[in-house]
């Protein structure tokens, strides 16, 4: 929800949106100082273990073929899915005119979509068809979206297609994100959790600078230095597109190769 309250914010100036964000960073420290507790148990006996940087820890991930091939899937999602927010908000007021806080509206059916799906439908779609048939799935969902939506505009389709362009945006990644986070915990112990999701944090953050980057490269290229054109755009989320093709092909090998294993 954190788009869909800066463009709604917005229309209180430009200055709001960093106000609200700054206290909820406050009470957020001030929650962690006093409520959160300490997750593990210090003694004077205790082994100290040296570790490595995240990023390295990242990067020996790879190294476990199953492991590695669902940090590379999360990966690919997170940098596609970056790619496409930093997009959309130009593509929105390039077609259609929409301002931050009317951008701030469709995000936040983006985020309620989400909800409803994370919170009351996944469960019973991992238990029917399983983790990575989900990740399949809603890897196919995003390469189509992210294909079809840049044809969308006033006079083809207008906010009808849009709305439902950005739905399959959000059940995409509602599938495709919570489904490769279960299988990563899965893949460790009880001990071990912690720097699972911490690595798969690390694969996300370094996804996030990647994204934003080669959209702002895609979108302001030689053929357009100054302004936005179809060109453009149709490039930004076509690579995204592409980008979720190679992540949905990578998600049907995984899924072939866990059958087989089950199956010997």
């Amino acid at each position: 929800f954190g788009p869909a309250i800066g463009g709604i914010l917005s229309k209180f100036g430009t200055h709001t949106p960093f106000f609200f964000v700054s206290g909820l960073a406050l009470i957020n420290a001030i929650l962690l100082y006093f409520i959160l507790p300490e997750s593990r148990k210090f003694n004077d006996n205790a082994k100290v273990e040296n570790r490595t940087g995240r990023f390295a820890e990242l990067f020996d991930s790879l190294k476990d073929s199953r492991f590695g091939i669902v940090t590379l899937l999360y990966f690919l999602l997170v940098v596609a899915f970056s790619i496409m927010t930093t997009v959309f908000v130009q593509y929105t007021m390039f077609r259609f005119g929409y301002n931050a806080e009317q951008n701030g509206y469709l995000f936040t059916y983006i985020g309620i979509l989400a909800i409803i799906l994370q919170g009351g439908v996944f469960a019973r779609l991992v238990e029917k068809f399983g983790e990575i048939w989900l990740v399949v799935v809603g890897s196919f969902l995003l390469v189509g979206s992210f294909f079809a939506v840049p044809f969308v505009g006033p006079e083809t389709g207008g906010l009808t297609a849009l709305l439902i362009g950005i739905a399959f945006f959000s059940i995409g990644n509602s599938l495709s994100s919570p489904a490769l986070t279960s299988i990563a915990s899965k893949e460790a112990h009880d001990e071990a959790q912690g720097k699972v999701l911490g690595i798969l944090q690390s694969a996300a953050s370094l996804a996030r600078a990647i994204g934003p980057a080669l959209s702002a490269f895609l979108l302001y290229s030689a053929t357009a230095p100054d302004n936005i054109s179809d060109y453009t755009l149709y490039l930004t989320f076509w690579t995204a597109s592409a980008i979720m093709l190679v992540a949905f092909l990578m998600a049907i090998y995984f899924a072939k190769t866990e059958k087989r294993q089950t199956l010997a």
